[in-house]
């Protein structure tokens, strides 16, 4: 048997972050440019059943037996096994790459579980509809995240830029014309159960001004998918903004991030905001085809190289 090698995406919310948590809509899109790689590779010969992770980037090589328990191989191949009934795997070991910068906001946690739950159910010769895989991938970024919406994960299962609202059905959306987005890393690590956490606390002690802040944010979704389904790229920009302003409110942001919102906006940005958790990771800007070189250059000019130049179809 082959090895069998899967690459998944990576994604950005462009709208309606963390009120996604608590049944709003949200927007997000897949970054194609950004990719994880899962090989598995067939140990034939192999009599007792044995299971190898790898994980080059965090250096890690170990068999499953050995590895902890919140290890996303673990808890994969626990899936399969009480979903399926699978009493003997077959000797695998498996192998994960990615260039998606963790702690980001960019789905390097989802990209990783899609990719994972893909590249088991090739070996073990399921076919699984994408509405499957993306179910199991949520199981496992339950490991990563406490309580997250789903939105990640089903935005990288299905690769297509979707509206999304939790325990829904994703709507899928199509721009008549093509989007360009600029992503600037901070540099600023941000982990995204922490800062959900932070949020539901800061919501239990004020919570008519969460509410309220959360309601305001889901009508700017709305819309912000009907500007992205008529192609209205000005009117996005403004709504992102807007956006960026309620998510400051919301104590998610950092005098660097709202910098670099300023700096993409001062040159031709048409929008910009934070994107993810926040308290770090990335900004994304929208930003005109014409303008996407000079706007490159104005950043890596103070001296930050963390950037990714993507187009939505």
């Amino acid at each position: 048997m082959p090895a069998i090698v899967v690459h998944t995406v990576g994604k950005s919310i462009l709208f309606g972050e963390h009120a996604v948590v608590y049944g709003f809509p949200a927007i997000a899109v897949p970054i194609p440019d950004l990719q994880t790689t899962v090989m598995i590779f067939p140990l034939i010969g192999e009599e007792k059943e044995t299971i190898v992770y790898e994980a080059p980037d965090l250096a890690i090589s170990k068999n499953l037996t050995d590895l902890p328990e919140d290890n996303i191989l673990v808890h994969a191949v626990a899936l399969f096994r009480k979903a399926y009934g699978l009493s003997r795997i077959p000797s695998f070991r498996l192998k994960i790459t990615s260039k998606i910068p963790v702690a980001s906001g960019l789905g390097s946690s989802a990209s990783v579980s899609v990719g994972v739950i893909k590249a088991l159910s090739q070996f073990l010769g399921l076919k699984l509809p994408l509405q499957k895989i993306n179910e199991l991938a949520f199981e496992l970024e339950k490991i990563h995240h406490g309580n997250p919406s789903g939105i990640d994960n089903t935005v990288v299962s299905y690769e297509k830029a979707l509206y999304f609202i939790k325990g829904c059905d994703p709507v899928f959306l199509q721009s008549p014309l093509p989007l360009h987005l600029l992503l600037i890393n901070s540099g600023i690590p941000s982990l995204t159960a922490d800062v959900v956490a932070s949020v539901k606390q800061f919501r239990e002690q004020n919570p008519d001004l969460v509410n309220a802040l959360f309601k305001e944010i889901g009508d700017l979704v709305n819309s912000a998918k009907n500007a992205f389904q008529n192609g209205d790229i000005a009117q996005l920009g403004t709504l992102m903004v807007k956006n960026h302003h309620l998510l400051q409110k919301l104590n998610i942001s950092l005098p660097e991030l709202d910098a670099l919102v300023d700096l993409a906006l001062q040159n031709g940005a048409c929008g910009a905001k934070l994107c993810g958790a926040g308290r770090g990771g990335n900004v994304i800007a929208l930003v005109k085809e014409e303008n996407v070189h000079s706007l490159q250059q104005v950043f890596k000019s103070r001296g930050i190289q963390g950037i990714v130049s993507t187009v939505i179809q």
